[in-house]
Parts: structure tokens; C-alpha cells; sequence
């Protein structure tokens, strides 16, 4: 077991900075750029012509030489992890597939089915939930008996149309996107992480991945925009009108796809590990174009009984994918034994990675959010971490913190990726984007938001205090990311900061995990 970092420690620490701090005291020798210039060999950037930040590419070029088969020191078990949704792509493939689901009714249950499913793992006594079953029953019942049966397979374009067209389409798939968003307000994490995988049940894993591809392969050259949903007010129901408002459109940039076939020219494997279903996930690999440069896949498992989906996770029996390029892929002999959010995500790689090349961690992360914020940070081998700006993440969310702790590294402690090693540091370098059009990065850590024409570095001014305060007390990477992940309210009386912080109730801590060297004579899998 590894040992938690609490509250009752944080806030001893952090007083002791404070107080540290305000007796003058010289910071750690890490806090701040060594006296002599770090000496970096100059090479053109590994991804040419890129969209990456200057800071970015260089990472990348300077990751490739350090770790991949041109080092003297290779050993090929270099790999990198990269989050999914908005992180290899822009926007989210399993949000999408929904809206794809919806629009043509591809769905393997019986109204009797949908009604097992919708209420797995729910309190039905609670938060409204059976009043929002009963108005989606009632809708998929009344559009079964008209048009049915659906199938996985879903309705071509035309009979899409038609149903589409009935007011009880419109009140079903509002509402069933809508109690999507409510599942995941109203349940715990281990709830409202895997509610959307009961969607699929009734299909088997090829219908799961043909679904998902269709909605990728479309979607991919949609430009993005704002839709909103509206239940119709003729419709008698529990719940009345309903509004629901996505996001359309979903890609992967092309600079990641020639970021990832860097790496695996260069001989550093590129894994996926992402909280949306294990079957999607493949498939949008290969729908983007992805399938030549992914060493495999990391997703949620939902467990098979006679070869479909039921409405059950997989703890004991969900593998990785191993990925054998154009659309072939095979269970690998490793188990996940979690669901990949979170410092599941950890365990994750732990479990079904970490065996693989020898004990070691990947040397590289990428993230957007909090569900990955566990996995960019514990591992002691991660050389380098580029967070994907959503320009609305806040300091009591991991990618707020991350995205402080980036731009300290940048504007005052001067890192690139030698002088981060040096300091036994990761590198954290936050990348902008630009999500109107059909979706890019951008060459500066600032994100023009969908909708926006005003590029933003962060989510509001809590982020730029606590950047300030990391300026002011000469923190190290460790000491900011340590001190200020714990939920810690403003008017606590160990807050430092005078806002609330925070977004972990316990943390294994920065760096904890260590990387072991591989037996000798041992190679990766």
C-alpha cells in the first residue's frame, strides 16, 4: 500500500513554508534555475512544422533523444501515455457517440432492457431519478412500438430522419442525453464514471467498435458548434421541458498524430489509456487515423455474458488492447483490475504496463484533466507532461494545478526538459488550442474556447494567485503540487493561499511511485 499524503501533513508543511518564508530563509536548491547554464544540443524539432508550443516541440525533440533507440542508454522500454478525450483528440469521442446513438437509434435493448440498464447502480429514490427513467421509458416504449425494433446496427440516414421527426424522438433523446449529465452530477465518481457504458448493452464488442467508428468517421469533419435539445412541451411527463446543451464535432490534430509517429520512430511506444469504453477507444484510433503509430489501448471494461454487453463492470477480466495496425487487434494477457479514471489510471498502468517494459513508468504523460491528474504526476519517471489547455480549468481541478505549475516551470524557474531532469522534476508544459473550425492546436499556451475569439492562459484569477504565490515563496514542482492538490476551503485555517484549492481528499504523492530498473536480460514485452 502506498503511503497517503493527509491533511493534518499538508497543512504542516505548508505552514512550515510560510513560516520559512517569512524569516528570509534561502529556498531549496531545486526552487530555482541552477547558477550555470544547462548545455542543450541543438537538433531540429521532432515534430516538423508543428502546431506545439516552441517549448513543446523541442520537449518532444529532446524526449526522442534522450529516451528513444538513438540514445546509447536505449533498452526499449520507453513508452508514453496519453489520455483520450481532449487530450489526442479535441472534444469527446463518447459524448459524440451518444448524440450518433441517439440520432439513429442504435441501440441492442428492448424497452424492458433499457429499463435494467438505465437503473443499474442508481438510487431510485433519490435525486429524481425514477421520474427521469419512467419520461425516457415512456418515449422509448411509445418509438419501439412505432419504428421498432432498433438494433446495434442503428437506422440508415433516411429512417433516421423520420423518426427523428416525432416529437417522442425528441423527448427521448433529450432526455436520455440530459440524465446522462445528471448521473454524472448526482452519483459518486465510481457511479457516474462508467453509468454511460450501460448504453451499450445488448452489443457485442465488434458492434460496440463498428458504432463508435461510424460516429467518429463522421463527426471528424464536422466543424465544432453548440447544439441545444428541447423536449417537447406537448409531451405529458414527470418531468416537463427539458433543455440539453453538447458540443458537435470531435478530431484528433494533426500535429498529435505526428507527435506520436515520432515517438514510435524514434522506438517509444505510445499507449492510450482514457475512461471512455476500451472498444470506442480502438475505434476511434483507427477512424483517426491513428492506427500505425498506437502501441495500444487502455479503456473501461464492461463485462461480456454470452458474448454481449451487460450492464455490469469488468474488475477481473478487462484487458488491454494490443494493436496490430490496419484494424487488428487482440486482448492482451494483462488485466486493468480498475476503472482507468483517476488514480485508477495509476493502477491502470501498474497493473497492465509496468510488467510489460520491465517495471518501468512511462516517460512521458499527457493530460487535460483531473481524472488524469494521478497518472502526470506520481510516477517518478515521467520526464515530461503536456497538459492540454481547456482554459477552464480551475485550481480546485488537477489540470488547474498543472497548468500553475507549467507556467512556473516556464516563466520562473526556466526549464526545458535537461534542466527539469537535473532537479529530479518533470517537465509540465501547458499547450493551447483552438477549438472553432475543425479544431487545432496553437502555437502558445493560451486556448481560444469553442465559441470564443479571445485566446486565455487560465480559468480565473485564483489560478494567477497562486502562480504569484509559487513566485513569492520560491516553491519547488513538488511542493507546489503537494501543498495545493488536498481539498482545502478558503477559510481553513491551513489555506495559505486565502482561496479554495484543491481537488483530492488524499494524494500518494508527487514522484511517489519509482522507477525500477528492468532485471538484467529482461526486454519489453
Amino acid at each position: 500500500m502506498k503511503l497517503k499524503t493527509t491533511v493534518a501533513l499538508l497543512l504542516a508543511v505548508m505552514m512550515l513554508l510560510s513560516l520559512s518564508a517569512c524569516a528570509g530563509e534561502k529556498p531549496q536548491p531545486s526552487a530555482a534555475p541552477s547558477e550555470e547554464p544547462t548545455q542543450t544540443v541543438e537538433a531540429a524539432p521532432a515534430v516538423v512544422g508543428s502546431g506545439f508550443t516552441a517549448e513543446a516541440q523541442q520537449a518532444i525533440s529532446d524526449l526522442v533523444r534522450l529516451c528513444g533507440k538513438d540514445s546509447p542508454d536505449y533498452d526499449g522500454t520507453a513508452y508514453v501515455v496519453s489520455d483520450f478525450d481532449n487530450t489526442t483528440c479535441i472534444f469527446d469521442i463518447t459524448y459524440q457517440c451518444c448524440i450518433y446513438q441517439l440520432e439513429h437509434m442504435a441501440f441492442a435493448m428492448d424497452p424492458a432492457a433499457l429499463e435494467e440498464a438505465l437503473s443499474s447502480q442508481l438510487d431510485l429514490e433519490a435525486d429524481d431519478n425514477a421520474d427521469w427513467i419512467a419520461d425516457i421509458l415512456a418515449a422509448y416504449t411509445a418509438l419501439w412500438d412505432a419504428y421498432g425494433p432498433f438494433t446495434a446496427a442503428g437506422l440508415d440516414d433516411a429512417r433516421a430522419a423520420t423518426v427523428q421527426a416525432d416529437p417522442q424522438w425528441q423527448e427521448f433523446a433529450t432526455k436520455m442525453r440530459a440524465f446522462l449529465y445528471h448521473v454524472e452530477d448526482t452519483t459518486p465518481e465510481a457511479v457516474g464514471y462508467v453509468w454511460i457504458l450501460w448504453w451499450y448493452s445488448g452489443m457485442t464488442e465488434q458492434e460496440v467498435y463498428d458504432l463508435f467508428y461510424r460516429s467518429c468517421a463522421k463527426y471528424q469533419n464536422v466543424e465544432s458548434r453548440l447544439v441545444t435539445w428541447t423536449s417537447p412541451a406537448e409531451i405529458e411527463s414527470k418531468l416537463g421541458v427539458i433543455d440539453c446543451e453538447f458540443t458537435e464535432g470531435v478530431s484528433v490534430p494533426q500535429d498529435v498524430k505526428d507527435m506520436f509517429r515520432s515517438f514510435r520512430e524514434g522506438g517509444i511506444d505510445v499507449w492510450i489509456c482514457s475512461a471512455s469504453h476500451a472498444d470506442g477507444v480502438r475505434a476511434a484510433v483507427d477512424a483517426f487515423g491513428l492506427s500505425d503509430v498506437v502501441t495500444g489501448v487502455i479503456g473501461m471494461t464492461q463485462k461480456l455474458e454470452n458474448g454481449v454487453f451487460v450492464p455490469q463492470y469488468d474488475y477481473d477480466a478487462g484487458f488491454t488492447y494490443d494493436n496490430a495496425g490496419n484494424g487488428q487487434w487482440s486482448h492482451s494477457y494483462y488485466a486493468i483490475h480498475t476503472v482507468p479514471g483517476l488514480e485508477g489510471k495509476v493502477t491502470a498502468i501498474e497493473n497492465a504496463l509496468m510488467p510489460r517494459y520491465g517495471g518501468r513508468g512511462p516517460v512521458a504523460g499527457f493530460m487535460d484533466s483531473t481524472g488524469d491528474f494521478n497518472f502526470c504526476t506520481e510516477f517518478e519517471s515521467l520526464k515530461l507532461v503536456i497538459c492540454y489547455n481547456r482554459a477552464n480549468r480551475k485550481i480546485t481541478e488537477g489540470a488547474g494545478l498543472i497548468a500553475v505549475a507549467a507556467m512556473y516551470q516556464q516563466q520562473t524557474l526556466g526549464y526545458d526538459l535537461a534542466k527539469a531532469n537535473e532537479e529530479d522534476d518533470t517537465l509540465y508544459i501547458l499547450q493551447g488550442r483552438d477549438e472553432n473550425g475543425l479544431r487545432t492546436l496553437r502555437s502558445a499556451p493560451e486556448t481560444i474556447r469553442l465559441g470564443e475569439t479571445d485566446a486565455r492562459l487560465f480559468a480565473n484569477e485564483d489560478n494567477d494567485a497562486l502562480l504569484r504565490y509559487a513566485v513569492r515563496h520560491k516553491l519547488t514542482t513538488q511542493q507546489l503540487i503537494d501543498g495545493f492538490c488536498i481539498q482545502t476551503p478558503a477559510r481553513d485555517l491551513g489555506n495559505l493561499l486565502g482561496v479554495e484549492h484543491g481537488h483530492l481528499e488524499e494524494y500518494s504523492g508527487y514522484h511517489s511511485i519509482p522507477d525500477e530498473v528492468p532485471p538484467e536480460n529482461e526486454t519489453a514485452a
